[in-house]
């Protein structure tokens, strides 16, 4: 058997015996259902305060001529108001609590000097709508008298807005965008708990070989390297597969209830980035996992060969989520997101916050490239001195130099 067919058959072997059992399952539906969830209810805050009470003025049909500045005063203050016709008789009714039809004012009389009716104190932004009706109505009317057009007139005001110029944008720092910032502190989010879970499974799979001594049968038939190849492999696969899986539901929750509205984002390139990089940070952290969890021989043991590399995840995902919100094209952040284990954490939110150059990424890429075969030679080396090392610890310098 090829070498390759090998490592295959050692990566399918463990999709099914570890990846495909009732409390994975259950944990990644669990996952599913809490991003759900979770998008709903901040769609609810968020959004709680979007739709404004809409607003019912009645007119007369003196003031009828007023209600197409009413609507359109309304869409500037990004409210709604309807306008209908009523005699003041039913507008004292409906105002007095009489009827059934809900009224907040009435207008009568001039319609450049109106009355405005109400049932006790006008609401600000009902006479804010009412003040800037009437001014429309009396601008309009001016300048027809004047022998001008009204309607191009207000084309023109309308057009007549300011050009904004920032000296942020100028220097190329953009701010911190907090909606963006939750996007992209929610993918590297995922992308933290894809390494750990697959790393830790990968680690506790090495010693729960060793300690049942199944990986004494299995290296009769197969090699060290193989062995780790097909086991990171495997999985690799499912948590890629989680990658995916979560961050597409993220992305189509928060698109569902409008959590994705207005913001500056391309959600498919930053989906594409966190898994390329992914696959990156996997090769890279996973071979440390499996090489070095081969130094101890009991489950017991086992935080002692991980807690370094736990250290070596967090770092990077505390350093990305409060350096890079506030200064993404800085001189540290440049640097640090050329380490290959920063660039994992770094490099999506970088490109998510628009301040990622093309070469970054290109040589970033091709630093951590470089890094796997070295850390491939390393993993190996260390597992194959220490699978088949029983007792206490095997120190790491020891199965370096073997």
């Amino acid at each position: 058997m090829s070498a390759l067919s090998t490592v295959w058959m050692v990566a399918g072997r463990e999709v099914k015996t570890r990846m495909m059992t009732k409390a994975n399952i259950i944990s990644m539906a669990v996952m599913l259902v809490v991003i759900v969830v979770a998008a709903v209810v901040g769609g609810y805050f968020l959004n709680r305060d979007d739709d404004a009470p809409a607003l019912t003025v009645a007119v007369s049909d003196s003031t009828a001529a007023l209600g197409e500045g009413l609507r359109a005063g309304a869409a500037g203050q990004q409210t709604e108001v309807e306008v209908i016709t009523m005699t003041r008789d039913a507008a004292e009714a409906a105002l007095a609590g009489d009827t059934d039809d809900k009224l907040d004012a009435f207008l009568d009389g001039d319609p450049a000097a109106p009355t405005v009716l109400v049932a006790d104190t006008a609401d600000p932004e009902l006479l804010a709508l009412v003040t800037t009706a009437t001014q429309s109505f009396v601008l309009a009317q001016q300048v027809s008298d004047l022998g001008g057009d009204p309607a191009a007139f207000s084309e023109a005001m309308a057009g007549a807005t300011p050009t904004v110029e920032s000296l942020a944008e100028d220097d190329g720092n953009p701010g911190f965008d907090g909606p963006t910032y939750g996007i992209a502190m929610a993918m590297i989010s995922v992308l933290l708990f894809a390494l750990i879970g697959s790393g830790t499974l990968i680690a506790m799979g090495v010693v729960e070989e060793k300690t049942s001594r199944v990986v004494e049968i299995l290296l009769a038939t197969i090699r060290p390297t193989h062995l780790l190849a097909g086991k990171i492999l495997g999985i690799g696969l499912y948590g890629l597969f989680q990658v995916v899986v979560l961050g597409g539901a993220m992305a189509i929750a928060a698109s569902a209830v409008g959590l994705m509205d207005g913001l500056e984002i391309d959600l498919g390139a930053s989906l594409a980035m966190m898994v390329v990089w992914f696959l990156l940070g996997y090769a890279i952290f996973a071979l440390l996992f499996g090489g070095f969890a081969a130094l101890v021989s009991r489950q017991e043991d086992i935080g002692t060969v991980t807690t370094p590399l736990m250290f070596m995840l967090f770092i990077p995902y505390y350093v990305t989520m409060f350096l890079v919100p506030n200064d993404p094209d800085g001189t540290a952040v440049r640097i640090l997101s050329q380490v290959p284990f920063f660039a994992p954490f770094m490099m999506p939110v970088r490109e998510a916050f628009g301040a990622l150059a093309g070469w970054e990424l290109a040589l970033a890429a091709v630093i951590a490239l470089a890094t796997i075969p070295l850390l491939v030679w390393v993993a190996a080396r260390v597992y194959r001195r220490g699978v088949l090392h029983t007792g206490g610890r095997m120190k790491l310098a020891d199965a370096l130099r073997g």
